[in-house]
């Protein structure tokens, strides 16, 4: 095997700054890559993760290009691509022949069963139990996201390892104070839109992102928006006045402007935009908004009135001796609109 970026004997090592001044064109990175796979393993893996976080489509193509070349040379090397788009298509802008050579695997969110049992298990295995209502609330606020279930169940747990007595339920009390925990530790990139849209803006600014986070439809029409506003409102007694539908519409212009990062932006479909209809920007933050709705007292995606909810499903009990599963619980609110 003829080396031009490796001695055969590995007795010399390159750093990455060595490296990226030898590469000049897409066949060098080729041949870098081959020659990695000769040195490195049996079965190589290369993991780009967040890819949708670069913004440039002629940086994505060339990644697509280079992936493609790969496949043509017959380089062992496998590439994971992460990232967030509705199509393949979106995440990488490639071209019909490059994109043959790749595998889409959609993640979906977690359904309401994974959701609890994730909390329900770690509980169990500290002989604590959680109240079905409980777990309602942490599921909802998750919006299905494993990052959020973990990360509210661990605070969940340091909260109960720090009381002074032995605790063999967890209490609303608790359960609060682990939502305000997990607010305080969130990642930076997710905190950051959410202080930007509502830092010395007016309480307004939050109550609307909050409606928009108030339904498990990614993509919701202002109008329905809009009843969920109301809904919010209704939870906040301290706040006599209501945003007329006008001036709602123009707090939502705000939010999607960059003075408030975009976190609101129009929905899309085929990169067609949908007027009147909004979604966030970054679907994970709508996790982070439903957090700190729940901290100020606004429980989205619920319905108080509804009567204290039981989980049930066909099959196997939990070592708490309730039966939880798939099916979506009485006080959760799933629709579009609100009445």
């Amino acid at each position: 095997m003829e080396w031009r970026f490796f001695k055969a004997n590995a007795s010399r090592e390159f750093s990455f700054h060595d490296l990226h001044g030898e590469i000049h064109s897409l066949m060098d990175a080729v041949e870098v890559l081959r020659e990695v796979t000769a040195v490195h393993s049996a079965q190589p893996v290369v993991v780009l993760d967040e890819f949708d976080r670069m913004l440039d489509p002629k940086e994505r193509n060339l990644f697509a290009d280079l992936v493609k070349q790969l496949g043509d040379k017959k380089v062992p090397v496998t590439f994971f691509f992460t990232g967030v788009g509705e199509t393949l298509s979106e995440l990488l802008g490639a071209h019909p022949s490059a994109i043959r050579q790749f595998e889409t695997v959609n993640l979906e969110k977690l359904d309401w069963t994974a959701r609890w049992e994730i909390a329900r298990k770690a509980a169990d295995e500290f002989g604590v139990h959680i109240d079905d209502a409980i777990c309602v609330r942490l599921a909802a606020v998750s919006d299905g996201y494993p990052y959020y279930v973990h990360l509210i169940t661990e605070k969940l747990l340091w909260r109960l390892w720090e009381e002074d007595e032995v605790v063999s339920s967890v209490e609303w009390p608790q359960y609060h104070a682990a939502i305000r925990d997990a607010i305080e530790s969130i990642n930076g990139e997710l905190r950051r839109p959410y202080e930007k849209a509502t830092r010395h803006r007016g309480e307004e600014y939050e109550e609307v992102l909050w409606a928009a986070a108030d339904s498990d439809y990614l993509d919701r029409h202002l109008k329905d928006i809009y009843t969920s506003y109301g809904y919010v409102m209704r939870q906040l007694a301290h706040r006599a006045e209501h945003l007329s539908y006008e001036d709602f519409t123009a707090v939502v212009r705000k939010l999607r402007s960059p003075s408030c990062d975009e976190i609101l932006a129009v929905s899309k479909v085929h990169n067609i935009q949908k007027n009147g209809w909004i979604t966030y920007r970054e679907n994970l933050l709508r996790g982070y908004v439903r957090m700190q709705a729940e901290s100020k007292g606004v429980e989205l995606l619920g319905e108080r009135e509804a009567p204290k909810p039981t989980i049930h499903v066909s099959g196997g009990r939990g070592k708490s001796g309730t039966y939880f599963g798939p099916s979506i619980p009485k006080g959760v609110h799933l629709g579009k609109s609100r009445r």
